[in-house]
Formats: C-alpha cells, structure tokens, sequence
C-alpha cells in the first residue's frame, strides 16, 4: 500500500492526465478523482483491494487502475478498447509498478481467469444506449468475488441495475450517491459544465 488515507490518494489520482482527443462514440473522459477516490477507498476498506487481482473494465486513461496499485493490488489489469489511451496510462503510471497489465481488447473478448475485483466506471450510454449494463452483465460473467461501478443514476436505471445483478446471482446496494462534473468537450455539449447524478454501486456475489 502507498497512500494512507483517502485525502492522499485523491490528490495522487488527480494527476492522471485527460484524454488529449476524446472520443464521443466511446464516451471517454476522465472521472473525477473525488469519485474516484470513493469508489476505490470503499473498495479497499471492504478487502476487495490488498492482494487481491483486480480489473478494470474500460480504463481509460487509468485513474481506478493507478488507484488500485497504490491500495496494493496483487494484479491490475489495465483493460480498453482504445490502444492509444492505454499507451497514455501506461506512459503516466510509474514503472515501479510491474504488477500492471495493459490489454487493448473488447471486454467480449477478454481470456483473463481469476479475477477477485472488477472496478470500473463504463460509458453512460448516452451515444450507446445500454452500454452501461453491458460492462456490468461482461463484470458478472467473469464472476469475481466482488464488483465496484459508477453508474448515472435515475429510479428506472437502478431498478434496472438490482434486476440484472439479481439475474447474475449478485447482490446489489448502492454505496454512495453523488453528482459527476464533465467539462464541455464535445460539440454535441450545450453547456461548459453537465452535472448530474451518480450512484456508486458494489456487487458480490450471492452464496448459492
């Protein structure tokens, strides 16, 4: 473990940098290293961090992933669709980590075994209508012990989120409720900042 508290780890994970050109279809864009911090220090606390072999689904340009290797994950495997933004993450995170495995691939397409944790922040599925809950469905089959995502959070999403975590055999429960900030970078922005809610969620498995 390299940070001690909360406060440390969220001024580390604001240093990681933004996407240089973002890519509306993938709706990319850096989450915000408060969230961020929340998500992964509860993560932590639980026992789904330390030693444990973690994922993330859709990293980016590797904020949940750099956070998890500060916590002291055993494994963290750094997984985007985007090669270039991999290549970022991987130039940003310091090479004292080498317990960190970036794979460019489709999250259809993953062979990874033996995965405890899954952390991920997946598109909205504001351009991809339903995206969201294809991360979270591509989280479930690869059964880890545990799951930690970020989701936009509304009466019928989250209804919708607690019947697939169910169909999975996960139970579900939201952790933290919040509002996410993103700056105007695309065209189709009308506003210089969008704000809206947010739900931290944990899944875990049920015992069957």
């Amino acid at each position: 473990m390299y940070v001690e508290n909360k406060k440390t780890l969220e001024i580390l994970l604001s240093e990681v940098p933004r996407f240089p050109s973002p890519n509306r279809y993938l709706e990319q864009y850096v989450c915000d290293s408060t969230i961020a911090s929340e998500l992964l220090w509860t993560a932590y606390m639980y026992g789904d961090i330390a030693n444990n072999n973690v994922a993330d689904f859709g990293c980016g340009t590797g904020i949940l992933s750099y956070g998890s290797l500060l916590l002291g994950a055993k494994n963290v495997y750094c997984i985007d669709i985007d090669c270039n933004t991999l290549l970022i993450a991987k130039n940003f995170i310091p090479q004292i980590f080498t317990n960190i495995h970036y794979i460019c691939s489709d999250i259809n397409h993953l062979g990874i075994r033996d995965i405890d944790t899954i952390v991920m922040n997946p598109p909205f599925g504001v351009y991809r209508r339903g995206i969201d809950i294809i991360f979270l469905t591509k989280g479930f089959e690869n059964r880890p012990k545990a799951i930690y995502s970020i989701h936009k959070y509304n009466y019928a999403s989250n209804r919708l989120i607690y019947e697939v975590a169910n169909k999975f055999k996960y139970k579900a429960e939201v952790l933290t409720l919040g509002y996410m900030s993103i700056p105007q970078i695309y065209e189709t922005h009308r506003k210089r900042i969008h704000r809206f809610r947010i739900a931290i969620y944990r899944f875990t498995r049920m015992e069957i």
